[in-house]
């Protein structure tokens, strides 16, 4: 199942060279195939009010719950804030060089998708991170206001917003055994 998990960057730019190997699902995909798929870490998205339905026994250790809604009004309740940005960057900040990310939230194209665009934008020009986000994630529509977040913590002024709505929704759907 390495091919799930293929780097997306060289690793620079990260504290531990760690180069973006990711992958995005649903919550279902994960409780289902997440033992299989081995991840060394996994990033858990899901509403304040929910109740967590990921992988079962992971390691708490290893893994960040980020407890926001997939709503576009900031306003609204349980809305994404900068807050969550800032502690899945820490997260990512922490990942050893040789880590192999899940992401999922529970349906993996909206919130997923934005968390892992803002991460490799990170790394990688926006529209490159756009397009790898585009041709790793099923059906990516990443969440606008989560996007327009990771915008403004990077600094990137609308590129990343453009690159989060640029590309047709044309995404490979991952092999399951």
């Amino acid at each position: 199942m390495s091919d799930l998990f293929a780097p997306l960057t060289d690793g620079t730019g990260h504290p531990n060279r760690w180069p973006a190997a990711m992958l995005v699902c649903s919550q279902t995909e994960a409780r289902r195939y997440g033992a299989e798929w081995a991840p060394s870490h996994i990033i858990s998205i899901y509403g304040p009010e929910s109740r967590y339905l990921g992988l079962a026994d992971f390691d708490k250790s290893r893994q960040l719950h980020a407890r926001f809604e997939d709503v576009t009004d900031p306003a609204a309740p349980g809305a994404p804030t900068s807050v969550h940005i800032d502690q899945i960057m820490e997260f990512v900040d922490a990942l050893p060089g040789d880590a192999r990310l899940m992401i999922h939230c529970l349906q993996g194209n909206t919130r997923g998708a934005a968390t892992a665009l803002g991460i490799l934008a990170r790394y990688l020009p926006a529209d490159k991170a756009g397009q790898a986000i585009y041709k790793s994630v099923s059906g990516a529509t990443p969440s606008p206001l989560l996007v327009a977040l990771w915008d403004k913590m990077l600094g990137m002024n609308g590129k990343l917003v453009k690159a989060g709505r640029k590309f047709p929704t044309a995404g490979l759907r991952r092999a399951v055994a």
